[in-house]
């Protein structure tokens, strides 16, 4: 039993270890502490709060009751023990971020002309696409908001001409809306990361753009919204 008890512990601080870096290694390193900034951040950390601040009263149970300096008076269940390796395997590999990505990406180019690009939005119910230059430069985020906005502004006695209308004019409507990218290596703790710095800074992230280097040169693999962002609680819920 004295096994178990030494096998909980050694998982125990190995998951301490993992909230020590996920917080970029504070002064104060209370588990318990880093368990409630990390639930802020991370979804993982969020559906197993509870569970594992049951197992840090465990944990201190364990340490501090020792009769000597191999025995312990309380000892965990196989399956608590088990429960506690399985959180620690999502924390040592967690989950690429690409894997929460809307994908394949509409993008297109500068020249690309309004017409082709309001058929997208009603064809695939999406709400912005990457616009790029000729040379696969990124140029911005073309939303749906600002198509509206071009199209309100463009009216002339209830008649608007948008034959001549290129995505490149039409993102000058845009609210300059916040991207940010991410290689394709990128975590999903990466990607919350992201969101919920920007949350702390008070400017809102649009989306993250997923691309093979993350540079935002490169074509896009995936493109991530704060709705994509449920499906990893869903499935950190589900597992």
């Amino acid at each position: 039993m004295d096994d178990i008890a030494e096998r909980f512990e050694i998982i125990f601080n190995q998951i301490h270890q993992i909230l020590k870096e996920l917080n970029g290694y504070p002064k104060n390193d209370n588990f318990v502490e880093l368990l409630q900034r990390s639930k802020l951040k991370h979804s993982v950390i969020r559906v197993h709060f509870d569970q594992l601040k049951q197992y840090a009263k465990l944990r201190n149970a364990i340490v501090h009751e020792k009769t000597s300096g191999d025995y312990y008076i309380a000892t965990p269940h196989l399956d608590v023990v088990e429960a506690l390796e399985r959180i620690k395997q999502t924390l040592e590999q967690p989950p690429l971020a690409l894997e929460f990505a809307t994908r394949p990406v509409l993008f297109y180019k500068e020249s690309t002309p309004l017409t082709h690009v309001m058929e997208a939005f009603d064809k695939h119910g999406i709400s912005q696409f990457p616009i790029y230059t000729d040379n696969r430069e990124f140029m911005g985020l073309l939303t749906n908001d600002g198509v509206v906005r071009y199209i309100s502004r463009s009216v002339h006695e209830g008649v608007i001409d948008v034959n001549d209308v290129t995505a490149k004019e039409l993102l000058s409507n845009e609210a300059n809306p916040n991207v940010e990218f991410l290689a394709a290596s990128g975590t999903v703790f990466e990607l919350e990361e992201r969101f919920e710095i920007s949350l702390e800074e008070e400017r809102k992230l649009k989306s993250v753009i997923i691309t093979e280097s993350g540079n935002s040169d490169d074509l896009p693999l995936g493109i991530v919204t704060t709705w994509d962002l449920i499906k990893v609680d869903r499935r950190n819920r589900d597992e």
